[in-house]
């Protein structure tokens, strides 16, 4: 976030994103690679069907916006992102066949964050709990490894994740934690809905509280003689199973 409260994000898929969502104002486009490929040219349709003023800029200064690199040629200077309630997402997921919704305890890298709130929204999550502290929050890492999906899937903050799991339990849902010490294979597990998942940290996995106070501790089976699958990864593991289930009872 700059010094006038507006967030600078990098890359055309997050840019058209985020157009096309609508949850945020948008104040201008820098444009710094002319392209003619379908991505480039609906996000100019829509900057000039919104009135969105488009700004010519040198690669250079829009890696100097974004500080980053991996911006396509294409920053978008937009209002900060608003984090949802924790009331209002378990609702949604109560009042859904299937609900479910995504924790992540204390995962830091931007990447593994930003890919976990992609796959939770291509799998049907009602919503996703960070962290505020010891958490990586929705940065432009995030949005753009999110592909535009934050703009779509509300995302809440909260202090300790271990209250909201037992808030959670209070509104009936089960609780799935990720641990490949579990007793029960994922592939076994019979999810029970509304459903909330816990993703440990890389490397540490959960908590000892975070794990003590899920219902369920369920493992990926494995082959092979690396550790562990990365995080995200796992997530999505953990996610399409969900959604398999959801499908085949629905």
């Amino acid at each position: 976030m700059n010094s006038s409260g507006k967030e600078i994000l990098g890359g055309k898929n997050v840019a058209l994103e985020v157009l096309k969502a609508g949850r945020r104002k948008v104040y201008r486009i820098f444009w710094g690679r002319k392209s003619k490929d379908a991505t480039s040219e609906e996000l100019m349709q829509l900057a000039h069907l919104q009135k969105i003023p488009v700004v010519e800029a040198h690669p250079d200064k829009i890696t100097s916006l974004t500080e980053s690199e991996e911006h396509q040629g294409v920053a978008i200077e937009v209002s900060p992102f608003v984090y949802a309630e924790l009331g209002d997402v378990t609702a949604a997921a109560k009042n859904r066949q299937g609900g479910f919704l995504l924790l992540m305890d204390e995962i830091q890298d931007p990447h593994n964050v930003g890919a976990l709130i992609r796959t939770a929204h291509l799998c049907g999550a009602s919503g996703v709990v960070l962290l505020k502290h010891r958490q990586s929050p929705v940065n432009m890492t995030v949005c753009k490894s999110a592909a535009g999906a934050q703009e779509y899937l509300p995302i809440v903050q909260e202090t300790n994740l271990v209250n909201v799991i037992n808030y959670l339990k209070k509104n009936n849902f089960f609780v799935w934690g990720a641990a490949g010490e579990g007793s029960t294979s994922l592939f076994k597990a019979e999810p029970s809905f509304p459903l909330a998942l816990v993703m440990g940290a890389e490397g540490r996995g959960l908590r000892r509280l975070v794990r003590e106070n899920c219902d369920a501790l369920i493992h990926i089976p494995m082959e092979g003689e690396v550790g562990s699958f990365n995080v995200s990864v796992a997530g999505g593991i953990f996610m399409a199973e969900i959604l398999r289930n959801r499908v085949a009872s629905s």
